[in-house]
């Protein structure tokens, strides 16, 4: 009878993936990632039998992460300068308190190794949130350009900010009040 597989080595070779991607990128060697979750590399690939099931896990468990930091207080009413700006703010706090994780995230989402399936869920845990910024932008610019408002420029500068941020943590609120500013002020272009 097989053992039953340990959450515990799970989220340790999760989180030495994080880690090792984020300060390596993907060509960190599974051997590498085993090592420093203190698993035989055959371990890793007891939960994980290739490299890319790993990679897609790592990119589904960060979205997940993300989604629920931004989408725990729920969506706001009301003004939609202030409805955008609330998802603004939950995602910089999310990068910030989570510096490993965005800089893995950044390097799984250009990689080309995550699986079409694996993107659609990531697309339905957004959806609402989406569809929220969408409503709030509505008539503030070319509606065929939203999906380049929110994936390029919202997403484009809430990395810089988050980068600038990191940087200078003494002006942590007047970087975050000016990338958010860069956003609004753009999509009415």
């Amino acid at each position: 009878m097989a053992r039953p597989l340990s959450e515990e080595k799970r989220d340790a070779i999760l989180a030495a993936a994080a880690e090792l991607i984020a300060g390596q990128g993907l060509g960190a060697s599974t051997a590498k990632i085993a090592k420093a979750a203190g698993v035989a590399e055959g371990t890793l690939f007891t939960y994980f039998p290739t490299k890319d099931d790993l990679l897609n896990q790592l990119f589904l468990e960060i979205e997940t992460d993300l989604a629920g930091a931004v989408l725990a207080a729920g969506l706001p009413n009301g003004d939609p300068r202030d409805r955008v700006r609330h998802l603004w703010d939950r995602l910089i706090d999310w990068g910030l308190a989570n510096p490993v994780r965005r800089k893995a995230l950044r390097q799984l989402k250009v990689s080309g190794r995550i699986r079409a399936d694996i993107l659609r869920r990531f697309d339905v845990q957004f959806r609402e949130a989406r569809a929220m910024v969408e409503q709030c932008l509505a008539g503030r610019g070319d509606p065929a350009r939203m999906p380049f408002y929110i994936d390029a420029v919202l997403l484009g500068l809430a990395e810089i900010a988050m980068d600038a941020i990191t940087a200078n943590p003494q002006d942590r609120e007047s970087i975050r009040q000016a990338g958010f500013d860069l956003f609004w002020k753009g999509s009415a272009a």
